[in-house]
């Protein structure tokens, strides 16, 4: 194994994930095709392999626990799990976990055409057969279309945003939203209380990169 791998396979060994050697080398694809595609366009920040692997692929996994755990809820009380990644951009976390949670069906919603060709070529080369790119401003999404929503860098909560986010939502739904700093989180939180009285921060820690904070917002709907 290559010293490229080990870093991806040491974290997804931290983060307690079994991934099949298949669902490897999807990652790894996935992120010589962002490496390549960083070349004549900035898609995601990243120099390198490592860089992407641990602040992007890494930290989307991270949240794979509680995720699969929102996904099982969902499941057992007999709702269909369907998992949209908002303002997708380069495609995390939404790639990362639809390599990761095959059993589910994933789709990446990004507005800006050429983001979206990326994601359908990916999608396509990887053949990821649960997961569908939806080329559309988020408020053109069909109500109720999602009884999982995620995001790392959509934007930060606000009425506008919640509103949008809530309304994509189905009852009993979950949003699930990477966010850093706790502070930053109980203001943004604190924003929208009367919109949503009630949330749940859940520490979340990325291999290689223990010393930044890194926290999932969870909210029912």
């Amino acid at each position: 194994m290559s010293g490229e791998e080990s870093k991806l396979c040491e974290g997804a060994k931290k983060l307690g994930l079994e991934l099949s050697p298949g669902q490897f080398e999807a990652l790894q694809s996935y992120t010589d095709q962002v490496l390549e595609f960083n070349k004549g366009y900035n898609l995601m920040k990243a120099e390198n392999r490592d860089e992407f692997e641990v602040n992007h692929i890494l930290d989307s996994l991270a949240a794979c626990k509680e995720i699969g755990s929102l996904a099982q809820s969902l499941a057992a009380s007999g709702k269909e799990v369907k998992i949209g990644d908002i303002g997708s951009g380069g495609g995390c976390p939404g790639i990362p976990l639809a390599i990761a949670f095959p059993q589910y069906s994933f789709t990446l919603v990004e507005r800006m055409e050429k983001r979206c060709a990326f994601l359908q070529q990916v999608v396509r080369s990887l053949k990821l057969n649960n997961a569908k790119v939806l080329c559309l401003q988020a408020d053109k999404v069909k109500p109720e279309s999602f009884t999982i929503e995620v995001f790392r860098a959509f934007h930060p909560f606000d009425t506008k945003i919640t509103k949008l986010l809530l309304k994509m939502l189905c009852k009993g739904g979950f949003i699930a939203a990477y966010k850093a700093r706790s502070e930053k989180i109980t203001a943004e939180m604190e924003s929208i209380s009367f919109m949503v009285p009630s949330y749940k921060k859940i520490a979340l820690t990325v291999p290689f990169l223990e010393d930044h904070e890194r926290n999932l917002v969870v909210i029912q709907k």
